[in-house]
């Protein structure tokens, strides 16, 4: 941003690891800026992804070449190869925002439900956001391990802000997911029957509380480790297969090509070579 019209509340910059870590994304700049009117950025053609978050006043973003309001309690967000602009469209334009880079970020914030657009969200988690700083200002590679799972957390927020939580056993079948998901017996017929209650009922009211069926809340849990596994270990993928609940190794490497678009081992070449 110009700082001849921006007041910047904070901004961090970390650069990345040397040697580069293993992890699927990193996180190199965020911060917080109040924008006066008359703010324009620089136009550039960005290489990462850009997350915006509205806090208060409006702003404009030009996404694919039209000119879109962010008001408050609302997210923006820019890909890799886009044109990146945007500017106060009023006073006090204060948002919080970061940075994603990795050829799989796009992926990953795409598994979220986010794509180049504006969405509801509800008010910036202004905790998560002073969190993500101080991480980003630790220099040892827990601080970008760290950084990285505050970003999933801050997804969670933009891209499910809408989901209602308020059942308590669909809650606690949730938990014993989290808890069991690398059994290959957990499935949607042990889960009604943990619960007591049929399988459709069961289904019903887990996407109201969640947003998406048991099985898949299933499965997204078991891929989400297994390429924190392939990523982060040496682990053969017939170890990370068994690992993650999935006893066909072929079975296996065919969700994570329809899912992630590449086969596990195509996925640890990428992130390798991705830093």
């Amino acid at each position: 941003m110009r700082s001849n019209t921006t007041f910047r509340r904070w901004e961090v910059h970390r650069p990345p690891a040397k040697p580069p870590s293993k992890l699927p994304f990193w996180i190199e700049y965020a911060g917080h800026y109040q924008s006066a009117s008359g703010f324009q950025s620089d136009v550039s053609i960005i290489n990462f992804i850009q997350v915006f978050w509205c806090a208060a006043g409006e702003g404009t973003v030009v996404i694919a070449g039209r000119e879109r309001i962010i008001h408050p309690g609302q997210v923006a967000l820019y890909f890799p190869g886009m044109e990146h602009r945007y500017y106060a469209a009023g006073k006090n334009w204060d948002i919080y925002w970061w940075t994603m880079h990795g050829m799989l970020a796009p992926s990953i914030v795409a598994a979220f439900g986010l794509n180049a657009n504006v969405y509801n969200a509800g008010p910036p988690p202004v905790r998560l956001f002073r969190a993500l700083a101080r991480a980003l200002r630790n220099p040892a590679p827990y601080g970008e391990a760290q950084a990285v799972n505050i970003a999933f957390q801050l997804l969670v927020r933009a891209g499910f802000s809408h989901v209602s939580q308020t059942d308590d056993d669909i809650a606690g079948i949730a938990d014993h997911i989290n808890a069991n998901w690398n059994k290959p017996t957990l499935n949607i017929k042990h889960l009604a029957s943990t619960m007591n209650i049929n399988r459709a009922c069961l289904s019903r009211r887990f996407h109201k509380s969640f947003g998406i069926s048991p099985g898949e809340y299933i499965a997204r849990l078991r891929i989400q480790n297994a390429l924190s596994m392939l990523t982060g270990t040496k682990k053969s993928v017939m170890d990370i297969a068994a690992s993650c609940g999935y006893l066909d190794r072929r079975y296996f490497a065919r969700l994570l090509k329809k899912r992630l678009g590449a086969s596990p081992l195509r996925l640890r070449k990428n992130a390798a070579v991705g830093r």
